[in-house]
């Protein structure tokens, strides 16, 4: 992106910054008023609460099916091969009104959603994964030309919510250093493929031997998360949770699940 468009984005967002100060808040899912600390009305942060409750598999994330066993070892929607992370951790599919959240908190900055949300985010974290006894929280990177275009880093802030909830360090050892073409509409072995050699770890005595929480706001296919787990195991890390909001999947996954509460 060109110098001329780079001001233009940050000028549009100090111009969206104040009309959130001009004007009443309203639900950023249905536009109904009032809203709460997440921009969302009652009857949506219902849903939200439906959201989270969902079942998942916890090496994949994905929402398992009504009456299915949370497994250890996977389920039948799992990648093959299996991430390199333990397992995941997450709130719920990448449906509204988790999904508006995440574009919130991405492109408008929203720092009171970022705290409720990371307090959320741990608070799961917490209850999945005492056994795990994480000791550093690390965000997946942002490549230095996207966090420029874009201003800040939401994924780190993000991790940093979490990390304060959790009273655990934030940590800045891994760092992308290639800016990969957007994951969004690749088949997972063309992802792979994508982020191989995406990350570095810049200081390995900073995680060597570390139970680590990686945060990050979306995963798919998990391959991105992969990539990033890869390099920090092979940096000298013990272990590696996956932390994110939400998990992009079909709504047929969750589909049964809701039927009638919304």
């Amino acid at each position: 992106m060109s110098a001329t468009g780079v001001i233009l984005r940050l000028a549009g967002r100090a111009a969206e910054g104040l009309l959130d100060l001009v004007l009443p808040d309203v639900c950023a899912a249905c536009h109904a008023a009032p809203a709460d600390s997440l921009n969302l009305c009652e009857a949506c942060s219902l849903r939200l609460l439906s959201l989270v409750s969902l079942p998942y598999c916890v090496r994949c994330g994905q929402t398992l099916a009504p009456g299915r066993a949370e497994l250890e070892d996977g389920c039948p929607n799992c990648p093959k091969p299996l991430g390199r992370f333990d397992r995941v951790v997450r709130l719920g599919p990448y449906a509204d009104p988790l999904k508006v959240i995440v574009r919130e908190l991405k492109y408008r900055r929203q720092d009171r959603m970022r705290r409720r949300l990371g307090a959320m985010l741990a608070r799961s974290a917490a209850q999945r994964i005492a056994e795990a006894r994480p000791e550093l929280v690390l965000a997946v990177p942002m490549h230095w030309r996207r966090r420029l275009v874009r201003g800040y880093d939401h994924a780190r802030v993000l991790g940093g919510a979490v990390a304060a909830e959790l009273h655990l360090p934030l940590g800045d050892e891994l760092i992308r250093v290639r800016a990969t073409p957007p994951q969004a509409h690749l088949p997972r072995s063309r992802r792979l493929e994508n982020v191989r050699g995406a990350f570095i770890v810049r200081d390995p005595a900073g995680v060597a031997g570390a139970r680590i929480l990686l945060v990050d706001d979306v995963t798919t296919t998990g391959a991105t998360a992969d990539e990033a787990s890869r390099t920090l195991l092979r940096a000298g890390a013990s272990s590696v949770t996956l932390a994110v909001v939400c998990k992009a999947e079909p709504p047929t996954a969750y589909a049964d699940h809701l039927r009638g509460t919304s």
